[in-house]
């Protein structure tokens, strides 16, 4: 995602990632705006915002969404509501997600799982072998942490 905060639509890309990419595991798939609404009001307490609503931030047809709004929304994707207005900080929170969208993948959390509690010699021969089936099968090299800030 860019840190670009000047297109009309930098909102509604925003939220479109965050409607594609964070969902519970249990529900498989990406939330629906009226399952999104319907999460927002029990979050809430209240209607706070209606699927039609979200829709439209979606989909650039409202441009400026007021705070209390994004607010909650942003509650329900668990990012900071600067998700919204700040490129440094969507840039830091996008790649955290690209994360979490890894681990949705049962072989990557298996290996994760297997991994966990390793030293960090055991995990250094294993780590070799993965880059090495990275080349082998054209992806593209991992070289640091995407969720360390950069210097």
């Amino acid at each position: 995602m860019t840190t670009d905060n000047d297109g009309p639509n930098f909102v509604a890309a925003r939220l479109d990632h965050l409607f594609r990419t964070v969902y519970p595991a249990a529900l498989g798939r990406p939330y629906s705006y009226r399952e999104a609404a319907a999460k927002i009001a029990e979050l809430a307490g209240h209607r706070a915002v209606s699927s039609v609503y979200l829709q439209q931030i979606r989909t650039s047809k409202r441009a400026t969404p007021s705070l209390d709004k994004l607010i909650w929304i942003a509650r329900l994707f668990g990012v900071p509501v600067e998700y919204f207005a700040d490129g440094v900080i969507a840039d830091r929170v996008d790649a955290q997600l690209a994360i979490v969208t890894e681990l949705r993948d049962h072989g990557v959390r298996e290996l994760a799982r297997l991994a966990a509690g390793l030293s960090a010699e055991a995990l250094d021969p294993i780590k070799a072998q993965l880059r090495y089936f990275r080349r082998l099968e054209g992806l593209p090299e991992i070289t640091d942490d995407p969720v360390e800030p950069s210097a």
